[in-house]
This record gives structure tokens, sequence and C-alpha cells, in this order.
């Protein structure tokens, strides 16, 4: 239910930003982005936010996994006295542990890159635009930059 409700909340809160006018705002871009993909959908770019949501999904799975597994190593190492499986669960735990902060890192890394790429897509959301503005000519000899407003 809360996973429910955080999607809908996403959802809501992306689509009320859409309803701004056409030019992106790249601070909301980057806000949006604190939820996985949510930058991607202020700025219309639905595969990058397929992408970024399905990695990190798959990431907060295999972390809640690899914590599952450090627990239940610590219930076998609080429940057993043989020394040889002692030492056993303790390395299975030890990488377990190092398996869960690795997909910590990863998440992390995955959202500065969700939150740089909307940023950077919502400074260049009217490039085109933009772009049209700006004509080039040459004369003779001279070179004509002319840039309409």
């Amino acid at each position: 239910m809360k996973r429910f409700s955080v999607v809908l909340l996403l959802i809501l809160l992306c689509s009320s930003i859409l309803a701004q006018p056409i030019k992106k705002n790249p601070n909301k871009a980057a806000l949006c982005s604190i939820f996985p993909g949510g930058g991607q959908i202020y700025n219309e770019a639905y595969i990058k936010a397929s992408a970024i949501i399905g990695i990190q999904t798959y990431l907060i799975i295999t972390a809640i996994h690899n914590d599952a597994k450090v627990q239940d190593y610590k219930d076998k190492i609080n429940s057993t006295s043989d020394e040889i499986l002692l030492a056993e669960y303790r390395n299975k735990q030890k990488q377990y542990k190092e398996k869960r902060t690795r997909d910590f890192w990863w998440m992390g890394i995955t959202l500065a890159f969700s939150t740089l790429d909307a940023y950077i897509d919502a400074h260049l959301s009217n490039f085109k635009e933009e772009k049209e503005k700006i004509h080039i000519r040459f004369e003779e000899e001279t070179l004509l930059l002319e840039y309409n407003f």
C-alpha cells in the first residue's frame, strides 16, 4: 500500500508540474528526480524514465534481499556454538553486507546521474526554438550573426 501511495503521489506531482508551460524548469526537473525516473517523466523522456525506474527497482530489491541474508546469518551466528560454522556464517554475513553496501552505492550513483540528466535535459528543452532565432550569413568577406528576439 505504501508503494502504491508513493507512486500515486509521484504521478500527481509530475502531472501537475507537466501542466506548466512548455519551457522546462531545471530545478523542478532535479527536484522531481528524487523519485526514480521523476525528472525524466517531467522532461517527457519516458524511455529514460522507464530504464531508471527499472534499474532503481532492481537495486532496491537486491538491497532488501541482501539485508535479509545479513539478518539470516546474524540469527545463525547467535544460534550456533560450532566454531567452524561460526566462521563460515561470519564470512557469509560479511559478503552480504558488502553486497548490500554496493547496492546502496549504485543507488546513489544512479540517482546522481538521473538528477544530472534531468537537469541538463530541462536546460536544453527549448534548444530547437532558440536555434531557430540565430542566423549566420556570409556577405562578401564578412560573417554576419543575426539573432531574432
